[in-house]
């Protein structure tokens, strides 16, 4: 209760809770036994208050609202949201100041002296939300906005602006192709398609053994535009490098006639060093292994399944030094279970 918590994407709670268990009618009741004279503390207080509010407002709008940026209103939101915030440390900060100012309109409102500032603080809570949204995996409308903030937002019609922050696309050279003919920055182009590679992942486990090395690539490249140690032309240009992978190994696994799991397990094995060092061919272990899957359907739920799966993996790799056996059955049962982790 008293520290201050902030989460992994850096937002700082505003209030805490307090669970009583023994006693609350009664304390209560005392609670509301107050003098009136104490009202007129409380008056002073919010004044103090909306002073605060008054000056964080101007400030802000000052250093984020008023940017000289040119362009339609979505581009020069685009615009600020990948170049004024690309590091981590200027978002970091920039969420910190909002919660202030977001947590100060909440005791505020509605109070008359806000009417003049509503715009201004409508914008603001509107550029978080797009930053928020641009740079996280999962997206939302309105990101985390408190109660009052989030009905403000909502009663527009529309977010101008943060669409192009938020959409969805897919990690593909046809996708990436299409993506540098489109207006908007190439920063912005490429938090989207390696969110989207991220999705991919997700979506389908069994593809992770061939899709993450690629998504750990990618993220690096990521990465390396935030630090600003590469362009965002460059990272497209990466990027375009790795989306060409990944095709070439989908073509790959459509062509083995393998399934989504066993093509991932022949995806290791192939760069595997005492595969290599025993002159194994990691396709017909796959293929081999695969069969034996077939055989034991249930393996994933099913122990004594998986035990007489395990000692019949150890045939197709006994070409390999004894020592090296059980770490590949071990590497190999990882990737066949995958769903079903013991």
């Amino acid at each position: 209760m008293n520290r201050p918590y902030v989460d992994a994407n850096s937002v700082q709670k505003r209030v805490g809770l307090v669970v009583d268990f023994v006693g609350v009618l009664r304390e209560l009741k005392k609670a509301l036994q107050f003098d009136s004279s104490d009202v007129g503390g409380v008056i002073e207080d919010l004044d103090v208050l909306l002073q605060d509010f008054l000056q964080r407002i101007a400030q802000a709008r000052q250093e984020y609202l008023d940017a000289n940026v040119d362009g339609a209103l979505d581009e020069r939101l685009e615009k600020l949201v990948f170049g004024r915030f690309l590091e981590p440390d200027a978002r970091k900060t920039f969420f910190e100041q909002y919660k202030e100012i977001e947590a100060l309109w909440e005791i505020l409102s509605p109070s008359p002296e806000l009417r003049d500032h509503i715009a201004s603080y409508k914008s603001l809570s509107q550029l978080y939300a797009a930053v928020r949204n641009a740079y996280a995996e999962k997206v939302g409308f309105v990101a985390d906005l408190a109660y009052k903030t989030r009905r403000l937002i909502e009663e527009s019609a529309e977010q101008q602006g943060l669409g192009r922050l938020t959409k969805s696309v897919t990690f593909d050279v046809a996708t990436l192709q299409s993506l540098r003919g489109d207006k908007g920055s190439d920063e912005g182009k490429v938090f989207n398609l390696v969110r989207g590679l991220q999705r991919e992942i997700d979506a389908d486990p069994n593809a992770a053994p061939v899709l993450q090395p690629l998504k750990d690539r990618a993220e690096r490249i990521l990465k390396d535009l935030e630090e600003r140690k590469t362009t965002g032309l460059a990272a497209m240009d990466q990027l375009a490098a790795l989306a060409a992978e990944k095709e070439a190994a989908m073509k790959a696994a459509r062509d083995s006639g393998l399934s989504t799991r066993a093509f991932g397990m022949f995806w290791v094995l192939r760069e595997d060093a005492a595969v290599k060092a025993a002159g194994l061919d990691a396709m017909v272990l796959a293929q081999d292994i695969e069969e034996l899957l077939g055989r034991f359907p249930n393996a994933q739920v099913n122990p004594d399944e998986q035990r007489r799966l395990r000692a019949a993996i150890y045939k197709p790799l006994l070409g390999l030094l004894p020592e090296e056996r059980a770490r590949a059955v071990d590497l190999v049962l990882k990737l066949l279970l995958a769903e079903g982790e013991e």
